[in-house]
């Protein structure tokens, strides 16, 4: 009986050990399979982002080519395809398709140029240059790109949202990924566009078939008019009074020019689709708010488009006035948007599109509450004569990169 029974015990560990040992080796093989696959998933990655900065290279030496070339990468094979101007946009597409060992994975970018038209900027809801350490606050919410040069700074916390994507050049303090801030539009750092550095183009502009404010050391006021007429004032005296002269009678072009300040009155802006500039060598001071006769928040077919530019200072009058709503594309050249009163809050609910050079440290831009919506239409179509690129006009900037 003992000898059966070690013979029993015998065989059945020997059933154990040879199972075990056959797990293992599955186990084992499974291990390298997993490995191997892993391994060669990453390598194809890694091939087809290789040649997406391959390619970068390329654009960025050549401009807009067409191309398309298989070559050995790596013990795979790469292969990039770059299209010019795809759907009719001033843009390079960037496809790369990276293959090792029967493993496939494709990486796209696209690349846009820099034109002399104001769209350089237009397709921003804000562009700053520099941030002077300014942050947003809890309750501000921007829809549409952001951009800025310098360090974007917010408070951290989850009433902060950003809902399409946030470019800065130096940064963004704190870190997205690790703060409450919301981010839906995703995010990149490293990108720098050069700023404006003249108006000369919306100048020659006014003064050829525009309007040219007479004197340059007086103050230019002007109200809107729903019919599309504007009220123009030297500092107190009517130029053109109430019920005013037509815009374009005024300035056939649509480009208006004072040196000295433009103080703005108010009003609803109705224009054609050549939309209409508004620019000043000094400050623009807003007394009211300005709308479109024609919203194009609910009737994205409006015709209206204006733009007001200052040489300085872009100046909110919220003396009484804490609440604003603005429609316009706003462009401040050496200043920032700020504010009378520094010790007032309200809100301030915008649609359209803003060039600053240094952000407003201003308690109406700290403590309003903001609501910042990008006119879509000013990506393709800026008011005339808007100020765009003064240098690196061609050079390719990188819109998209997805893997």
């Amino acid at each position: 009986m003992v000898g059966k029974a070690s013979l029993l015990l015998l065989s059945g560990m020997i059933v154990l050990l040879t199972t075990y040992h056959q797990k293992m080796g599955n186990i084992t093989t499974r291990a390298g399979e997993n490995f191997f696959e892993y391994y060669s998933k990453e390598v194809a990655h890694q091939i087809a982002v290789s040649g997406v900065n391959i390619a970068a290279t390329k654009v960025y030496k050549y401009g807009k080519w067409n191309i398309t070339k298989s070559y050995s990468f790596q013990d795979g094979n790469l292969q990039t395809m770059l299209f010019s101007d795809t759907a009719g946009v001033d843009t390079v597409k960037v496809a790369t398709i990276g293959n090792y060992k029967g493993y496939i994975d494709t990486v796209i970018a696209y690349f846009g140029f820099l034109s002399e038209d104001g769209t350089a900027y237009t397709k921003y809801v804000l562009f700053t240059h520099h941030e002077n350490g300014v942050g947003w606050k809890p309750g501000d919410e921007v829809w549409g790109p952001l951009h800025t040069n310098g360090t974007l700074n917010h408070q951290n916390d989850e009433t902060i949202i950003f809902h399409d994507k946030v470019t800065a050049g130096q940064g963004i303090n704190s870190p997205p990924k690790n703060s409450k801030t919301q981010f839906l539009g995703g995010y990149e750092v490293g990108v720098y566009l050069p700023e404006v550095t003249n108006i000369n183009t919306l100048i020659n502009a006014a003064n050829s078939s525009g309007y040219k404010f007479p004197s340059s050391s007086d103050t230019m006021k002007i109200e809107f008019k729903p019919n599309g007429n504007v009220v123009v004032y030297q500092n107190s005296t009517p130029i053109y009074p109430d019920p005013g002269t037509p815009i374009y009678t005024l300035a056939p072009n649509g480009a208006i020019y004072s040196e000295g300040p433009i103080v703005v009155l108010g009003g609803q802006v109705n224009t054609t689709a050549q939309g209409l500039t508004v620019g000043t060598g000094d400050n623009l001071i807003f007394k009211n708010q300005i709308v479109y006769d024609n919203d194009p928040e609910t009737n994205p077919n409006s015709n209206d488009i204006v733009g007001l530019v200052a040489w300085n200072d872009i100046i909110f009058d919220n003396t009484t006035k804490v609440n604003w709503k603005l429609q316009g594309a706003l462009m401040t050249v050496n200043g920032s948007l700020t504010a009378v009163d520094m010790n007032k809050s309200g809100t301030f609910n915008y649609y359209g599109s803003v060039y600053q050079q240094d952000r407003g440290n201003a308690t109406m831009f700290q403590s309003f509450t903001k609501r910042y919506k990008h006119d879509e239409r000013l990506s393709n179509n800026p008011p005339p004569y808007y100020p765009g690129v003064s240098s690196g006009v061609g050079k390719p900037y990188l819109i998209a990169w997805y893997e």
